[in-house]
Order: structure tokens, then C-alpha cells, then sequence
């Protein structure tokens, strides 16, 4: 996965993310408490995200590159890599497309009040030909530093209060991300946010299908969740799944599961019930009678044999 793009340096710490539920960006955001459409269209759109409360441990996955605009409020990312990135008001954070992050929030300080944008292949494609540069290549970005200005930030605090309440048409969509790319351009004389986008532009084929299920084989995800972690349709994603493992997604992933499991009751650190949990079983009976099939012992018998 490619590295986060953040704006403004930040000290960064060492930080193990935890395995739960994830949230898929940008389509979770439209059941998260707290966040709200401005504007959408496919994955591409304009989110507002307001907290009053906190928020510690919230994992998510961004499908498409994402920009994050800090109004109120600051916010710690953790990624993959193990760094660990506070994001202030007027800091903007760039997330790539397939990349997995956790996020903490404490409102000791008072609410956090963000905005969210979503790019479409085509708004970038649009922003990269009419900004061109005159780079021929495209290399990884992890960095990128936007200074705080009052016109971003007169710019995108505007955004939930002019376009809160309408129905915006897909070429409004397209136009305001792109308004966003060009009012950045101006203020990054580097050309940093032109190379991470090219480099996303560049990212847009089909992800490995192991690749993808061998890193989130542990998450709370659906099919159709898969599918779209790996770019393909779900009638897609199942052929190609079935071509690469010999098997369906839902017996692989329970196997998968329970082979995890199975190394956690081995450690014996982990209580029967916080394994079954983790496995993806909310019933324990559930569980147990399907670690039995698989390995012709229960957890317990399985504890005790090697005791």
C-alpha cells in the first residue's frame, strides 16, 4: 500500500493497528455517525464530518484517493507502516487509494469538524492534463506540505453550508473536486500534489486478488466488499477468486479464519469467546462446532492435548 501524504511535519511514533471492523471509504461514510454527504457521485464526492465525542480505533480503507481538510479539532492517523500522524485545523492529509489507516480522536478539546473529498479517475485525469508540469515520471509520494490559507480554508468551510441541502447533478461534483485540485495547485510550488496524483493515476488496475485477501482475510468484510478492495465486480471478483484459490470466497475465508483462530488457541493467551469473536463467529457454540469440522477437536480438547 502507498504511503499517506501529509500536510504540515508531525512527530511520528510506532503503533500497531488493530484488527477489527473496517470501514470502506467512501462508501461507509454514508452509515457513519457523524459524517454526512455534501455531494456524491459513484465514490467520488464531498463529505462533512463533525464529532462531538470520541473516536478511538477507527479503522477504514480508502477505495479511492481522499483528501482530508482539518476545520476544528485535531486528529491522529496510525498506518499500516506503523507511523503515527496528527492532523491540526488548516492541515490537509492526502490518503492513496488502497490504503489502510486507523484513526483516534478525543474531544477534550472540543468537537472535530472535517471535510472529505473523494477523487474520481477522472477528476484527476482532468486536474493532471490541465496542469502538466512537465514530469515524465510518477513516483511513489508520501510527502506533500500545503501552508495553511485563508482562501482553502474560506474554500472548503463554504462547502457544507452552500451545498448542504441540494441535490448536486454529477457535473457539479466533478467541477467542485476539480475547483479543489487547482485552488491546491496554486499553493504547492513544488508540484508535489501533481506527482501523487499521477502516481495514483497510475495505480487504477485490478489489485492482486491474493494479495488482497491474504491482508484483510481477518475483517469484517462482505463479498461485495472484497470486490471492491480488489477493483473488480462481485461477478468478477468470484470468478477470479475461484480461478486463483480453486474455491469460493466464503469457504476460503472461514478456513482462513479458523486457521487463525486455531494459532490463537495454541498461544492459549485468549479466552474461547474473544477467539470466536475475532474469527468472525458472534454464537461461541457456532464456533466451537465449526473448529471441531476443521481440526476434529474443540478449542478446549485442542488446549488440552497439548497441555
Amino acid at each position: 500500500m502507498g504511503g499517506h501524504v501529509m500536510v504540515s511535519g508531525h512527530g511520528a511514533k510506532t503503533y500497531a493497528a488493530a484488527e477489527d471492523k473496517i470501514l470502506l471509504l467512501p462508501e461507509g461514510l454514508h452509515s457513519f455517525a457523524g459524517a454526512e454527504a455534501i455531494m456524491t457521485n459513484g465514490q467520488a464526492g464531498i463529505f462533512h464530518k463533525l464529532l462531538y465525542q470520541d473516536a478511538f480505533g477507527t479503522e477504514f480503507f480508502s477505495n479511492v484517493p481522499c483528501l482530508a481538510y482539518v476545520l476544528r479539532g485535531r486528529e491522529t492517523f496510525f498506518d499500516a507502516d506503523g507511523e503515527e500522524t496528527a492532523v491540526a485545523p488548516g492541515d490537509t492529509l492526502l490518503v492513496p487509494r488502497h490504503h489502510h489507516m486507523v484513526s483516534e480522536f478525543s474531544s477534550e478539546t472540543g468537537p472535530l469538524e472535517a471535510v472529505l473529498f473523494f477523487f474520481s479517475d477522472a477528476v484527476i485525469t482532468e486536474f493532471l492534463a490541465a496542469t502538466s508540469c512537465g514530469v515524465t515520471t510518477a513516483p511513489r509520494s508520501k510527502t506533500a506540505l500545503f501552508s495553511g490559507s485563508p482562501s482553502l480554508r474560506e474554500y472548503v468551510g463554504a462547502l457544507p453550508r452552500v451545498y448542504g441541502r441540494l441535490q448536486a447533478s454529477p457535473a457539479l461534483v466533478k467541477s467542485k473536486l476539480l475547483e479543489l485540485l487547482l485552488l491546491l495547485d496554486l499553493h504547492d510550488r513544488q508540484g508535489q500534489l501533481w506527482r501523487f496524483l499521477a502516481h495514483e493515476n497510475s495505480q487504477r488496475a485490478r489489485r492482486n486478488i491474493k494479495q488482497v485477501m491474504r491482508a484483510h482475510a481477518l475483517a469484517d468484510l462482505s463479498v461485495a466488499d472484497y470486490a471492491r478492495l480488489s477493483g473488480r465486480s462481485v461477478s468478477t471478483f468470484q470468478r477470479d477468486f475461484k480461478r486463483a484459490f480453486g474455491e469460493v470466497p466464503s469457504v476460503w475465508l472461514r478456513r482462513a479464519r479458523l486457521d487463525h483462530a486455531r494459532d490463537r488457541v495454541i498461544e492459549g493467551k485468549d479466552t474461547i469467546a474473544d477467539i470466536a469473536l475475532a474469527a468472525g463467529f458472534s454464537d461461541t457454540s457456532h464456533f466451537i462446532k465449526a473448529y471441531k469440522s476443521q481440526f476434529d477437536l474443540t478449542p478446549k480438547q485442542h488446549r488440552l492435548h497439548l497441555a
